[in-house]
């Protein structure tokens, strides 16, 4: 398993207009979303910037030293956690990918993820569940275990609370383990599944699908 790490002011461009589109459904979901101060004060005015204001707003921001920092962190952060992660991962039984494309960013929501092999993670995002190299391990559990979440329509908090679950499974020794995030509908349930049925996450989200009673299809966030 390698990191192929990127950033530029394009995906920074794209991530603003993403999260643009998306700031409904965020907000709806109760996320905080980072955006340059301009864009900030247009988007709570209820305008949409243009591709013009946005790209002339990122490029007065963007500091590529910062972002080579960021690079840098994340990279010995994961390789001190790379061989127990990946065994780990292995243990659930579903396609894993040779290469993960990851874009760092400063904007949108926490970290995001895109089939098969996409995550990008926003290192200026306040945080006090995961640093930039534990969000970019949550995100990659969400990719491995995607399909399965699609298939059986499980419900957003549902499917962070197992993906957090899973996550702490993994790394049972870390000093700061991350917290959980808001209870979904069913967290004793879904406590109890994952407890008794941890590694096989199949059957674990199987079972959770029978829990929903209104099923509502997944996205791509945390």
């Amino acid at each position: 398993m390698k990191l192929e790490i990127n950033f530029s002011e394009q995906t920074e461009i794209a991530r603003i207009r993403y999260t643009i589109n998306e700031i409904d459904w965020f907000k709806e979901r109760g996320y905080r979303v980072n955006f340059p101060g301009g864009i900030k004060e247009l988007v709570d005015q209820g305008k949409v910037p243009t591709d013009e204001e946005i790209s002339d707003i990122v490029s007065k921001e963007f500091d590529e030293k910062q972002y080579e920092e960021k690079k840098k962190e994340l990279e010995l952060r994961f390789y001190e956690k790379k061989d127990q992660f990946e065994k780990s991962l292995a243990t659930l039984g579903l396609p894993l990918q040779p290469v993960y494309k990851i874009s760092l960013t400063k904007y949108g929501v926490g970290g995001s993820y895109f089939l098969p092999n996409g995550v990008l993670i926003n290192f200026d995002y306040p945080n006090a569940r995961r640093d930039v190299s534990s969000n970019t391990l949550h995100e990659i559990i969400h990719l491995t275990i995607e399909k399965l979440i699609l298939k059986y329509n499980i419900e957003h908090w549902s499917k962070e609370r197992l993906v957090d679950l899973t996550y702490r499974e993994f790394f049972p020794s870390e000093d700061n383990k991350p917290i959980l995030q808001r209870n979904p509908k069913h967290a004793e349930q879904i406590h109890q599944i994952f407890d008794q049925l941890f590694p096989d996450m199949q059957t674990i989200i199987v079972k959770m699908s029978q829990l929903e009673e209104s099923p509502s299809m997944s996205r791509g966030h945390q």
